[in-house]
């Protein structure tokens, strides 16, 4: 009865093992392809940060997690990321700055006005509630130089290069066996 358990045991942590992979070959593949998606499919997404100003918050290289969120929830203080043309280039970039205040404008829109860490000033910039990707829920400290290291062709190289290695390797001690 013991061993009938052990097996049953194994088999359903395999089958989990290969749910996980699945999900997690399915996150990257969409990330990579359709990463404007990946929130509206998994509801939580992860950010590679780039700059510093949310220092000492969050800093450079940082891997936050941000989930989808009603953005008429907002309080003054919660962290968010979003678009916005920071350069003025006519391209979007992801930013992560604090919430400061909702607004209507002439117009009647509501306007969303952010603030980073290192002013105490809002944001030149006003988005609406489409440029939200989400709020910010945590971090994970330095990862994103290695993720940024692997998505680079070097990077891509070289983990190819171990992963055939050690196939050869495993292939050749299961020969003499």
């Amino acid at each position: 009865m013991k061993r009938k358990m052990n097996f049953i045991i194994k088999k359903i942590v395999k089958a989990g093992g290969y749910v996980f992979l699945f999900i997690l070959l399915l996150y990257l593949i969409i990330n990579v392809f359709f990463p404007q998606s990946i929130i509206k499919i998994f509801r939580y997404q992860h950010l590679i940060v780039g700059s510093d100003s949310m220092t000492p918050v969050i800093n450079v290289h940082d891997v936050i997690v941000i989930r989808k969120y009603n953005p008429d929830k907002l309080h003054k203080g919660d962290i968010i990321s979003f678009y916005t043309d920071i350069n003025n280039d006519g391209k979007d970039e992801i930013v992560t700055h604090y919430f400061y205040a909702r607004e209507v404008d002439d117009e009647e829109n509501v306007i969303y006005r952010t603030q980073s860490n290192k002013s105490s000033e809002p944001d030149d910039w006003e988005i609406v509630e489409d440029d939200i990707i989400g709020k910010y829920t945590f971090k994970i400290p330095k990862i994103g130089k290695i993720i940024r290291f692997l998505q680079h062709p070097i990077g891509i190289f070289v983990v190819s290069l171990n992963i055939i290695v050690i196939f050869v390797v495993v292939g050749l001690i299961r020969k003499n066996r």
